[in-house]
């Protein structure tokens, strides 16, 4: 769902992070009916020019036999390059091999995706950071994004960390 990711888009805007989009295709629509022209394709993207590769959740079903989504999951992981997913989305990480034997954190059944998961390593966090990968449930949308900051180091101190928290779980009540 895209809308788990706009905290961590807010937080990128804001700290003046370069953002490129890419899909199967040149454009998508998303869960909220919005058009979306993306920058590139994903057999078009070159991973050797991002810090990041974002993954919104979703119902991952449709993308699991997409080979060159597949593939660029491998590559980042290959290149250790830092891999977010939430929700969803991590049952692409499993489908590719990714997860391996590492912590992971995901809202989907694994008994539904046997073939991505080792429930062995499911986490009981909302947020799990495990060497280049962080996953998150769909629920845990703030801590996801201020985990991916983290790791980029977009924060100035840990103070403006805290603020970030509370401007979102603020934004919440509201």
């Amino acid at each position: 769902m895209d809308w788990e990711i706009s905290p961590l888009a807010y937080i990128f805007s804001e700290t003046n992070v370069e953002v490129e989009t890419t899909a199967l295709k040149e454009e998508i629509t998303h869960s909220g009916k919005f058009k979306i022209i993306v920058d590139q394709t994903v057999d078009e993207c070159l991973v050797s020019k991002y810090d990041i590769l974002v993954i919104p959740g979703g119902d991952p079903e449709p993308l699991l036999e997409e080979e060159t989504l597949i593939s660029l999951i491998q590559e980042f992981d290959n290149k250790n390059k830092w891999i977010a997913s939430i929700c969803g989305a991590s049952t692409l990480l499993g489908r590719s091999s990714v997860l391996r034997n590492r912590d992971y954190s995901t809202s989907i059944d694994i008994s539904d995706f046997t073939t991505c998961f080792n429930p062995a390593y499911k986490s009981k966090a909302d947020t799990t950071v495990c060497e280049n990968l962080i996953t998150a449930e769909g629920n845990a949308y703030v801590e996801f994004a201020v985990a991916v900051g983290k790791q980029l180091d977009l924060f100035k101190d840990r103070e403006d960390e805290l603020e970030t928290v509370l401007f979102f779980k603020n934004q919440l009540r509201g």
